[in-house]
């Protein structure tokens, strides 16, 4: 895990950027190991170095194929290394490291472009043809790794963080991107970001740059197959190999635990291979309280566990902090509770942190899915099924096979909407109706009843709004404390065997992720596997607004533009006004859920703004 900034035909920019990196101006917080650099006079590379595989100075970056043409910098992990890096030996190659890195561009240099299909792990890399003057880069196939480029007039800028680029780049907002996210909650979609100009590589993407033409080409494609019978054993055997290569490290490795299946998983079967390994929870305020559940897990797995409270972090300069480091607005106080969380792991020296990311996505754990889990029960003839999952819940079958329907005919008529649409109550009126048709966005892209239309809706689950941000949130909170964050529920190998089982038994025992349950069923506790009740990720919105920021929200709503949004402010602040009082004249603890989402978004925004 790493950080690079690449300039192609950019000699002053690059200048200045070496300045700054030589004046301290430059933050390592993705690299305090090691800051190296190569130039020549079409290319230069910035490397920031976090050893986790490999700590001597033999896997440092920059590095140089053994005949001087390629030059590479790669942020990430490649979980299959050592595979790889045995097929290289049968072909005679050597090596002068014990790290992930050099195997990576030997093996670009023994198959070339072809090798990435045999690469499996998180990463965004490039590589530096030197003959030919070409760049090639990719990131990784579920977009773990960030990486962002800037064409310019004479060449082009890659960069692991976008400030980076705003060091020595000026950049304007992109009043799209900003009008997505206050209206509908819409982030990390496309290539798009929060800057005109200033693009995100998207996952599966690659990027070739040669003559000063840009070229982006998918090199990967979820399949959506339905061939396998699901097989406990055959499930537990590949989760347990996927989490194995995950634990590889020469740093010490910790693990973020929730009351649910899919982290408390995650360390029930790390502790057989790391015995002292550590797990960190919170419990903010107004949250859901998950602690019976961690306790009785902690207790019945004898786990090394600790409880962080960061409450008191919780302020105006401490969410600057984290916006600052996030560099574009995010959509919940979630990403606050995880930003000071990986401080503090930081503290204990810790450099890797395994977490459960992606299980909802890749296996359909979201409340969202079951409708469409359901319909393809229903659009499939798979009627016995659909009526046991139907009976199990204690829902009136006609009833709900007429909001089968009607959902399926809004998709046929793609009519479907089901993004956040708060800030509509704040329109001006004679703005609204224009806006809403400018973004009636479909939900998850979902706007035909062609295929697997549950696969389909966990391909874009996974592709879209809702993982792309939650992975952005991860990659900068934690790297922020200089610690690597790993997903093993989205290794692509694992997430390929999950979606080539038959979709029928995504809702094994006619419960939500049923074959994970089933299979963890001897290994988790009994307590967790059996939990059906979801709740959402830890932070409240409303205990945020009105008792951490809101006499700066006020201040910040007063002096604000938003009216050139399409926003009526007054409206906006005499409603924020009259919540503060109810809650202060009632009781300031409790929770005003109407509009909240849109209100930290807007906070969120107007910080955003100051910030740049």
């Amino acid at each position: 895990m790493c950080g690079f900034v690449c300039f192609i035909n950019e000699i002053e920019i690059s200048k200045n950027y070496l300045n700054l990196l030589k004046k301290k101006q430059i933050f390592t917080h993705r690299g305090p190991d090691s800051q190296k650099y190569y130039i020549d006079r079409n290319f230069s590379a910035y490397f920031q170095r976090l050893s986790i595989i490999d700590l001597s100075k033999n896997s440092n970056q920059p590095l140089l194929s053994e005949n001087k043409r390629y030059v590479m910098v790669f942020n990430g992990e490649i979980y299959n290394f050592q595979e790889l890096r045995n097929k290289l030996k049968n072909k005679n190659f050597e090596f002068k490291s014990t790290g992930d890195a050099e195997v990576l561009l030997k093996y670009f240099c023994a198959f070339g472009e072809k090798f990435i299909q045999d690469i499996r792990g998180m990463f965004s890399f490039c590589i530096w043809d030197k003959y030919k003057k070409k760049l090639i880069a990719y990131r990784d196939r579920f977009g773990q790794k960030p990486l962002y480029f800037l064409k310019t007039n004479k060449g082009l800028i890659l960069s692991s963080e976008i400030k980076d680029i705003k060091k020595v780049i000026s950049l304007s907002g992109n009043n799209d991107a900003i009008k997505k996210y206050l209206y509908r909650n819409i982030l990390d979609v496309k290539n798009d970001t929060f800057f005109k100009d200033l693009k995100r590589l998207g996952p599966s993407e690659k990027l070739s740059f040669h003559k000063n033409s840009l070229e982006i080409n998918k090199y990967y494609n979820l399949d959506l197959i339905d061939s396998k019978n699901y097989d406990k054993e055959e499930f537990l055997q590949i989760f347990k190999e996927t989490l194995k290569i995950h634990l590889v490290s020469d740093v010490k490795i910790a693990c973020l635990l929730s009351g649910g299946l899919d982290s408390s998983t995650i360390v029930a079967n790390s502790i057989e291979y790391q015995k002292n390994l550590k797990a960190f929870s919170i419990f903010p305020k107004k949250t859901f309280d998950e602690r019976p559940w961690i306790d009785d897990f902690v207790k019945k797995k004898e786990i090394n566990h600790e409880y962080i409270d960061i409450e008191n972090k919780i302020n105006p300069e401490g969410f600057e902090k984290v916006l600052y480091y996030q560099d574009e607005p995010f959509h919940g106080t979630n990403c606050i509770y995880q930003f000071f969380l990986a401080q503090e792991i930081k503290k204990q020296n810790y450099k890797v942190v395994l977490n459960g990311e992606g299980a909802d996505e890749v296996m359909g754990g979201y409340d969202r899915m079951f409708m469409s889990y359901m319909s393809y029960l229903f659009l499939n003839g798979k009627m016995e099924k659909f009526k046991e999952i139907v009976h199990s819940r204690n829902l009136n079958l006609k009833i709900f096979i007429s909001k089968i329907k009607a959902m399926l005919k809004r998709i046929e008529n793609k009519s479907t909407d089901f993004e956040n649409s708060l800030a509509f109550n704040f329109l001006n009126k004679s703005k609204s109706k224009e806006l809403m048709k400018l973004y009636n966005l479909k939900w998850n892209n979902i706007t035909n009843l062609k295929g697997n239309i549950f696969k389909k809706t966990l391909k874009n689950s996974i592709y879209s709004n809702d993982l792309q941000l939650a992975l952005r949130m991860s990659d900068r909170n934690s790297m922020s404390a200089s610690i690597e964050n790993r997903t093993p529920y989205l290794d692509h190998k694992f997430v390929e065997y999950i979606f080539s089982i038959k979709t029928e038994n995504f809702y094994y025992n006619n419960l939500p992720k049923g074959m994970l349950r089933n299979s963890m069923n001897r290994i988790n506790t009994k307590k967790i596997t059996k939990r059906i009740n979801k709740s959402g990720r830890p932070g409240s919105d409303s205990h945020f607004i009105y008792n951490k920021v809101f006499d700066d929200f006020i201040d910040k709503i007063k002096s604000s533009n938003i009216d050139a949004y399409g926003f009526d402010k007054k409206k906006i602040y005499k409603n924020l006004i009259k919540n503060y009082q109810d809650l202060k004249q009632f009781s300031l603890n409790k929770d005003i859920g109407n509009n909240n989402n849109f209100y930290f978004r807007l906070y969120s925004y107007l910080v955003w703004e100051k910030l740049n």
